[in-house]
């Protein structure tokens, strides 16, 4: 339960680019969401890794893309401080 915790928190920030974030995270969601009394109900089924493994793969298709630069092509950083 703390790493799906963990893992939902984690990409939270990426949710804005991840089309049907919220339909797809569902399953992950219906478990950390468990109340205290609750927490020994918790079952890591099929949906939640199906969730998982969908969410893993939207972090690094098109549009994100969240690899390391091809060193062969150029990089433009911008920053605001």
């Amino acid at each position: 339960l703390h790493q799906a915790n963990a893992f939902i928190g984690s990409i939270g920030w990426y949710r804005k680019f991840i089309k049907n974030y919220a339909h797809i995270a569902v399953p992950i969601s219906a478990v950390t969401n468990l109340t205290k009394a609750n927490k020994h109900t918790f079952h890591w089924d099929q949906d939640q890794r199906e969730a998982f493994d969908k969410l893993k793969e939207a972090l690094i298709t098109d549009p994100l893309f969240l690899t390391y630069p091809d060193d062969k092509l150029s990089l433009t950083l911008e920053i605001d401080a």
